[in-house]
């Protein structure tokens, strides 16, 4: 199988390139002046395998667009099979209508992929089943919490409460919470559907004198996670610390998290990322 490149995931791609002892193909891109994205597979790949390697970061859209190319020119070029491999899949939160009038855009996406050419799919920690529901094509959807809970036990968090930010998260929290022989938990959250305003309810579960992971698949501004916390801080916790997927990090969420009260924040390297990460 030969590895392709995409412009978001240069080095994640030759990680899974040593690991697999693949030769890798890098990609030409560039944008236009006018802002079109600009793509040119630099090796033959006709009768292969390839999975092509494009995580969907900011500017997602941009992404996107540069994915559906080389899984297009990778079909075109004659590739045996075609494998998208986009580790963080951007738009998974909007996996569903909830309100009238909503584009349900992590199917739009599904059916986009598979019309480019591509014959499988493989991501990391999607955010749901449901944004997974619109592959007509194999799919894979890798756990991190292994690689994340080695770390998380190097900082000896053995045994820590795992608190997921919602009951959404909890399968998650459970999954991250058996490699590290603790109890997992949920917090109990709303969200105004209209403004976005996040109403978190008190904890009903004990975290005094004990580690605490919060655990959640993206953190985009922070708001969530900040909230869990404040919260989490009134019960007296011994530690802190907050462990994420993908890490999007929009603005200061980095700082908003610390100054909350956070010791560190761990993530995966399926999206560059300014925080301690493991990778993938």
């Amino acid at each position: 199988m030969r590895v392709i490149a995409g412009p978001t995931s240069t080095v994640l791609s030759r990680r899974v390139a040593e690991l697999l002892h693949s030769r890798i193909v890098d990609v030409e891109s560039k944008v236009f002046p006018d802002g079109e994205s600009y793509v040119r597979l630099t090796a033959p790949i006709r009768g292969e395998g390839v999975a092509v390697i494009q995580t969907l970061s900011r500017p997602q859209d941009a992404s996107i667009i540069q994915l559906l190319q080389l899984v297009s020119a990778a079909e075109e070029h004659g590739a045996m099979k075609v494998t998208a491999v986009v580790p963080y899949f951007a738009y998974a939160r909007q996996d569903k209508r909830f309100l009238e009038g909503e584009a349900v855009t992590a199917g739009l996406l599904a059916r986009l992929i598979k019309e480019a050419g591509a014959d499988a799919f493989m991501t990391v920690d999607a955010h749901s089943v449901d944004s997974m529901k619109g592959f007509d094509m194999p799919v894979t959807n890798i756990d991190a919490s292994p690689v994340i809970s080695e770390k998380l036990l190097e900082m000896k968090l053995n045994g820590a409460s795992v608190v997921a930010p919602d009951v959404g998260a909890l399968d998650r929290a459970r999954s991250l919470a058996g490699f590290m022989k603790g109890e997992a938990f949920s917090m109990r959250k709303s969200r105004d559907r209209t403004t976005g305003k996040i109403v978190m309810a008190d904890v009903d579960f004990d975290v005094a004198g004990k580690s605490v992971v919060i655990f959640d698949d993206v953190i985009s501004t922070g708001g969530t996670v900040t909230e869990c916390i404040k919260i989490l801080r009134r019960h007296n916790p011994s530690r802190i610390v907050v462990a994420c997927v993908h890490a999007l990090m929009v603005g200061k969420a980095l700082d908003r998290i610390v100054a909350a009260g956070s010791e560190e924040i761990i993530s995966t390297d399926t999206l560059p990322s300014t925080v301690k990460t493991v990778s993938v």
